[in-house]
């Protein structure tokens, strides 16, 4: 059975959903930690109730899976003076792990959640066990399929917008970056419509903040190239954890043609999710599950012999 509350993480208090372990709740106090947790990052315009046919999966095959709203989605408000710098969404991540009484954990991130769930692997290695990378451009966004953050950077527009119309904003969203819009409720478009009517400022920040990073990396990096005397890196880093790429062939928004690339970068194989879009861990939740689980096996529990919901 699902169990939620508030944990904190840094200054945020995010707000999560918790399947498996049963005996342990969000904010309860306990001295056991273990290595048995799968965190699931959502994107836009979502929020953690989004995984809610992917974690019953990772539940039965022994994991205790949390689900938390990223900061500005959902029912996790962000602080006054918040910052959305890849190193401080990293940190409070992090502190959300530890917070969730775990050494380390498996960090699944799609969308925002992707980069998010990168940053956290970077900066915070040893509390990574893996990482799942899902549907999200990292180092290139292809403005042309993404014409959508160019508008989102304009001032006062996007909060106006999506304070008058948030129901058929997202709507039109999700029909048009789905291969299976049928897969998503209109009860959950209208939960999603809800929260991020309630608050664009903050969940703004991720397009006007994380994106003008990736534009700006990839306008160096391709300075770089063309002036034949400053080294391209490959790589800014190299990922110290195992690590898989999944991706929705036929995703609009961010193109299956990019997840080469993030797959290079990670030096992490490609998985496929044939006959899906961009929202993938809805369109076909057990595909991206089991995408999961190959990645990083069966929990400990589910291997002696019983799993706890």
């Amino acid at each position: 059975m699902w169990r939620e509350g508030y944990v904190l993480g840094g200054e945020t208090r995010f707000f999560v959903r918790v399947l498996g372990s049963a005996g342990w709740s969000p904010g309860e106090q306990t001295a056991d930690r273990d290595d048995e947790l799968i965190v699931l990052l959502h994107g836009w315009p979502q929020d953690g109730s989004s995984w809610r046919h992917v974690a019953p999966v990772l539940a039965d095959a022994g994991y205790r899976v949390a689900c938390p709203d990223l900061k500005g989605f959902g029912r996790t408000t962000a602080p006054r003076g918040t910052r959305y710098d890849p190193e401080s969404l990293a940190d409070e991540i992090s502190r959300l792990i530890r917070n969730l009484h775990a050494r380390k954990a498996v960090l699944v991130g799609h969308d925002w959640g992707g980069p998010v769930a990168l940053a956290t692997a970077f900066r915070h290695p040893g509390m990574v066990r893996a990482l799942v990378v899902a549907s999200a451009p990292l180092r290139k966004i292809d403005l042309r399929r993404a014409w959508h953050i160019p508008l989102l950077n304009l001032p006062i527009l996007p909060e106006l917008a999506f304070k008058a119309a948030p129901r058929s904003l997202v709507g039109a969203g999700i029909r048009h970056a789905a291969a299976r819009p049928e897969a998503i409720s209109q009860h959950a478009i209208d939960e999603y419509a809800r929260a991020v009517s309630a608050r664009p400022r903050g969940w703004l920040p991720y397009y006007r903040e994380l994106s003008r990073r990736a534009v700006l990396d990839a306008t160096v990096r391709r300075v770089r190239r063309r002036s034949g005397w400053l080294p391209d890196p490959q790589t800014p880093h190299r990922l110290r954890v195992p690590a898989t790429v999944l991706w929705g062939e036929q995703d609009p928004v961010t193109p299956f043609s990019l997840a080469a690339g993030v797959g290079r970068d990670l030096d992490a194989p490609v998985v496929p999710i044939p006959g899906t879009g961009h929202f993938i861990h809805e369109e076909d939740p057990l595909a991206v599950a089991q995408a999961i689980l190959e990645l990083v096996g069966p929990g400990a529990y589910a291997q002696e012999g019983g799993v706890s919901r």
